[in-house]
């Protein structure tokens, strides 16, 4: 149950107490404290050649708390904005290295007839268009390739989404460089494109990151998310500490109600480019499904495949991951959920790298968590 501030200003007395003429006028506005706390215990069958058993936070979904507001003025156009912070509920730090409201800060318009435009520090469309699909398959495609899972978000950005006309709907957006340097001197851009009908639901989304991170801009359109280690293919496999010049991300996906079951399926095309001129690509493909058993018992499953084509080294990685789930809800806001992931390496992959844990030695990995999550 989200904690709401409601406020209702009336522009007369605030202006009475400036020693102003006071008007007619009047506005709404309201601020809403949220938040979602998850964490539990995992059993990692091989990272760097042991087993794990390990206390983890962010099991059922990753920790956050933050604020969301809106004041209305008037004809269908409301002043929005969010902020949003991360954290470790293991040991009390905070998230997107330390940043006070790493995961999103933004302010804007929103209008009921030309839609909402926001700027600050945002996800992009592929978190918005194809990242759900990803989700409900609980897990991660190898490295978070194509930000799926909203690793990386888009600062200095403008974005505008559209209103939903006859179940299309779209998102334009641009992180600026703010580099005297260029446009190009880490700026990015992301688009998406989404219909719905009925039951069936299907988005298309594209990113593009102009030297992310970079070495003569590193606090541009994409910052230090690009350096964080579990982004594995951020730099290059030639050379070591090596980023990527360019990344350029093609997903499309949906899903479709049938009955207690929801269908998901999603495939996405990444390219990166390197510092030192090597090149990789990597196509993902996935399929999800997620059974209502009763009201509060859902069961998920999902098959993910990656297969990657590097040019200079001439190696063609792959590789098979299994996700399974039991989730039981014990109140709208109270979930436990018992997961498991299960990574085979092949083709030229040396090994095997579920999100979130070090590698394994070996070509297998598997991992088993019971978590909680609790949301307010």
């Amino acid at each position: 149950m989200k904690t709401t501030i409601l406020a209702r200003l009336g522009l007369a007395g605030a202006c009475a107490a400036m020693g102003l003429a006071a008007t007619t006028a009047h506005a709404q506005s309201n601020v809403t404290i949220y938040g979602l706390i998850s964490g539990g215990v995992g059993y990692v069958s091989n990272q760097g050649g042991s087993k794990t058993w390990q206390a983890l936070s962010g099991t059922n979904q990753n920790p956050r708390w933050g604020l969301r507001g809106s004041e209305d003025l008037g004809n269908g156009t409301k002043a929005i904005f969010t902020l949003e912070a991360g954290f470790n509920i293991m040991n009390g730090t905070g998230a997107q290295n330390g940043r006070a409201f790493g995961r999103q800060s933004f302010v804007g318009l929103s209008d009921k007839t030309w839609g909402t435009f926001t700027l600050g520090r945002q996800y992009d469309t592929i978190h918005d268009y194809v990242g759900p699909i990803i989700i409900s398959s609980n897990g991660v495609n190898i490295g978070d390739n194509d930000n799926g899972y909203n690793d990386i978000r888009m600062q200095n950005s403008v974005k505008w989404v559209s209103p939903t006309v006859g179940g299309f709907h779209g998102t334009a957006q641009y992180g600026f460089s703010n580099s005297a340097l260029g446009f190009r001197n880490n700026n990015a851009y992301s688009f998406g494109l989404g219909y719905k009908y009925g039951d069936f639901d299907w988005n298309a989304a594209y990113a593009q990151y102009n030297n992310p991170f970079s070495g003569t801009n590193n606090d541009g359109a994409i910052a230090n998310d690009y350096a964080s280690p579990l982004l594995i293919f951020s730099k290059s496999a030639t050379r070591a500490n090596v980023f990527a010049s360019q990344q350029r991300i093609f997903a499309t996906g949906g899903f479709y109600r049938w009955g207690p079951a929801l269908i998901g399926a999603m495939f996405s095309d990444v390219q990166y480019m390197y510092l030192d001129n090597s090149h990789l690509n990597l196509q993902n493909y996935n399929l999800t499904l997620n059974y209502n058993v009763t009201p509060a018992l859902v069961l998920g499953a999902a098959y993910g495949f990656t297969a990657g084509k590097y040019d200079v080294i001439n190696t063609r990685p792959q590789w098979h991951q299994v996700n399974l789930q039991a989730d039981y809800w014990l109140s709208k806001r109270t979930d436990v959920a018992l997961t498991l992931n299960a990574q085979q390496a092949a083709g030229d992959a040396k090994y095997a790298q579920l999100f979130g844990y070090a590698a394994s030695s070996t070509k297998r990995q598997m991992a088993v968590t019971l978590g909680m999550r609790h949301t307010f």
